[in-house]
């Protein structure tokens, strides 16, 4: 019986150093769970020329890391996920800005691309052409005559009194929209008899009112149900370049990318510090900025507010100024959060304030 007492600890040892051959120092074993850290990309391939090579493609492309400073937001603890605001929008509702409008529904745009569709068929207008990337529906050439229209397209179309007779075609065209899961729907008419057919977008259509009749209809249509909501598989790309994206700067601050003009940009930003009841003390239109205050109260919900976690100070109600500046780059504008001071604010009170920028925006 006192023998395999004795076998016991050199049994342990044993199996202790069977696992050291299996540990990653001993180097039969290699944790590579951190390798794409390191991963850089690899020349192209060399394809024969007698080999077609359109269909080689690199699947898995690694993307090129920039190393910022501020890269390591919570070095001490795990990064909270971005709140959730409720905006309570309404599901389709026209939006209109100088001489532009458009129809803004809370779906993505590969659910309401068949809804387009149907609405056209169901309206006896064929879709003479589709572009599903560039999210456009071309309706087909319409003669409209004089007497009683039974479709709204038509008798939309037919209200257009100013710009003499000719055939005419209506045109829908779906982007993303500024908040997550939603989407803006375009339209324009034409009129051949007026101008040469428009290959791309035109920048407007012959009436306002009848293309704002045109929205109105539709977001009657869509409002209704009239149509059952699916998924276009061939619209999954539709205008791949969202109009919203909280990114981060070269120094790794955070930044909200909108991707339009800075009219839109301004007013955008405008309406969403008012739907989020946020004072705006002063605005500076010419410098692209809104001095604001933001009040602890407002974001408060079950336990300590938003802002009571992330600013200085007691739980109690706190008014914090911060300057909200919208910059022209080439390709879009840029928002950004700062201190009266006018250094950047700090990191986390940024992502919440443009976030809460973006959810609040339409």
């Amino acid at each position: 019986m006192s023998v395999p007492r004795l076998l016991a600890p050199a049994t342990l040892v044993g199996l202790l150093a069977g696992c050291a051959w299996l540990s990653d120092d001993s180097g039969l074993v290699r944790d590579a769970s951190d390798d794409y850290v390191k991963a850089r990309q690899a020349p192209p391939l060399v394809i024969p020329e007698d080999i077609e090579a359109s269909p080689v493609q690199d699947t898995w492309v690694i993307p090129n890391i920039d190393e910022r400073p501020l890269a390591r937001l919570f070095p001490d603890r795990a990064p909270r996920p971005d709140a959730i605001f409720g905006a309570n929008d309404d599901a389709v509702k026209i939006q209109k800005l100088g001489g532009r409008q458009w129809l803004v529904m809370a779906s993505e745009p590969p659910k309401v691309w068949p809804v387009v569709k149907q609405f056209l068929a169901d309206n006896g207008v064929a879709a003479a052409a589709e572009f599903p990337e560039a999210g456009r529906i071309d309706g087909e050439w319409l003669a409209i005559g004089n007497g009683e229209q039974r479709d709204v397209v038509r008798a939309a179309l037919r209200e257009d009194t100013d710009s003499g007779p000719g055939r005419k075609r209506v045109r829908f065209k779906l982007e993303h929209g500024i908040r997550q899961g939603s989407s803006e729907l375009h339209a324009r008419y034409e009129n051949e008899a007026l101008d040469a057919p428009a290959e791309g977008w035109p920048e407007a259509s012959p009436s306002a009112l009848v293309e704002e009749q045109l929205l109105h209809e539709f977001g009657a249509y869509y409002g209704a149900g009239m149509a059952t909501e699916s998924v276009s598989m061939v619209a999954l790309d539709i205008a791949s370049e969202r109009k919203a994206i909280v990114e981060r700067d070269a120094e790794g601050y955070p930044l909200l990318r909108l991707n339009v003009d800075f009219e839109r940009a301004w007013a955008v930003i405008g309406q969403a510090l008012q739907r989020a009841e946020m004072t705006v003390k002063e605005l500076e239109r010419d410098a692209g900025l809104f001095h604001v205050e933001v009040d602890s109260r407002q974001l408060r919900g079950k336990g300590p507010s938003l802002f009571a976690r992330i600013l200085p100070g007691d739980s109690g109600a706190k008014m914090q100024p911060f300057h909200i500046r919208i910059a022209t780059s080439p390709t879009a504008q840029l928002v950004q959060v700062f201190e009266p001071e006018g250094r950047p604010a700090s990191q986390e009170v940024s992502q919440q304030i443009l976030v809460m920028l973006r959810e609040f925006a339409t």
